[in-house]
């Protein structure tokens, strides 16, 4: 007996071990997890897969929820809109390009604006590029920032592939333009086997698989609310409102980190940040955008608690010293009487998109040339 329950467990073992290899599974798994509930509430948890495997509370009451698991805090979170076409909208021969983060990520924005045939996303925080324009359109680009993200940024350092100057002498940057160029030698078998032995995503898929389910939910609540009200204690990566009624990321508030919106930020970083903008905004001029914006989102403590300490205003500075156009947000955020973000989640609500979406608008417009 002793024999076969270790052989049962071995088998289990293996098989997560494997599964969390999977890259396709793990992928599918991940938006069945995270992206399920955005596109489609009506989704029934019909066979086991769907009732324990894929079924996620992290994202659908939020990734603070998520961090916290504080029951207080389980607030569901509501569908974006998709922003289709409007019926007869003519062609304008204009594409907008938006190179971001997750606050705009996996959200249709296809029809959002008028004076363009389309909007192509594309996500800072993972590989992508060096990009390539149709050179028969006019191409325009949004570079947009959680507030948060601004500090760090730095063309150079990001995953971004970009274009050589004798690239871009030669037009390869344009889609009627085949690249050239060596391809990257594949890896060794061995380096292969390593990267599977040593692959630092292992612990973070096994977690998905495991212990990112509503079976786990229960006893996390639990565990979280005999911290929260025998030791007054929460998960390091989150932090409540002054008055209690949400939950903020930790990082945007505590002054040990660079991102915190209460370090005090001397004229000397500024002036490093618009820098670096300033770089990154000449080299996308180069490769073909006719017009580059700048679009910085608040972080959420900025808008509902930035009395809790000296809020550093660095949004707001960086906005009037940069020469990039910029789409503001933080008066209108201020001033906004509804609620524009989640309460247990670090991003906006469809709200807060809606708004952004109508005052990108307006910017975009009255620069078109």
């Amino acid at each position: 007996m002793r024999k076969v329950t270790s052989l049962f467990i071995l088998l289990i073992s293996v098989g997560l071990l494997l599964s969390s290899m999977n890259r396709s599974f793990i992928n599918k798994l991940y938006f069945d997890k995270y992206f399920s509930h955005i596109y489609s509430k009506t989704t029934k948890e019909t066979n086991w897969y769907k009732a324990f495997f894929s079924y996620s509370d992290k994202w659908r009451y939020g990734d603070l929820y998520g961090m916290s698991n504080l029951p207080q805090y389980k607030f569901e979170l509501e569908l974006f809109k998709h922003y289709n076409p409007k019926p007869g909208r003519q062609n304008t021969n204009r594409v907008l390009y938006i190179i971001g983060d997750s606050f705009l990520a996996d959200k249709i924005l296809y029809g959002a604006f008028d004076a363009f045939d389309n909007v192509i996303f594309l996500d800072r925080r993972f590989a992508f590029g060096p990009i390539k324009l149709d050179s028969t359109k006019q191409n325009y680009l949004i570079m947009e920032f959680a507030e948060r993200n601004l500090v760090t940024y730095d063309i150079s350092k990001t995953d971004e592939t970009r274009w050589t100057s004798n690239e871009i002498k030669n037009g390869l940057n344009f889609s009627n333009a085949p690249r050239l160029g060596n391809q990257p030698p594949a890896a060794s078998i061995f380096e292969r086997v390593g990267n599977i032995i040593f692959n630092k995503a292992l612990s973070r898929n096994l977690e998905l698989i495991l212990f990112d389910n509503k079976l786990a939910t229960s006893f996390k609540e639990v565990k979280a609310s005999l911290n929260y009200k025998l030791f007054n204690r929460v998960a390091k990566e989150v932090t409540e409102s002054t008055d209690k009624k949400r939950l903020f990321y930790n990082t945007t508030v505590d002054t040990a980190s660079l991102q915190s919106a209460f370090r005090p930020k001397t004229r000397a970083a500024l002036d490093s940040i618009v820098r670096k903008l300033d770089i990154a905004r000449d080299y996308y001029r180069a490769i073909g955008f006719k017009k580059v914006f700048l679009s910085v989102i608040p972080n959420a403590v900025s808008i509902y608690d930035d009395k809790r300490m000296p809020y550093n205003h660095l949004l707001e500075r960086v906005e009037q010293k940069t020469d990039l156009p910029v789409i503001p947000l933080y008066k209108t955020f201020k001033a906004e009487k509804r609620n524009l973000f989640y309460r247990s989640d670090t991003h906006w609500n469809p709200q807060g998109l809606d708004t952004w979406v109508n005052e990108a608008d307006k910017v975009l417009t009255s620069n078109l040339n």
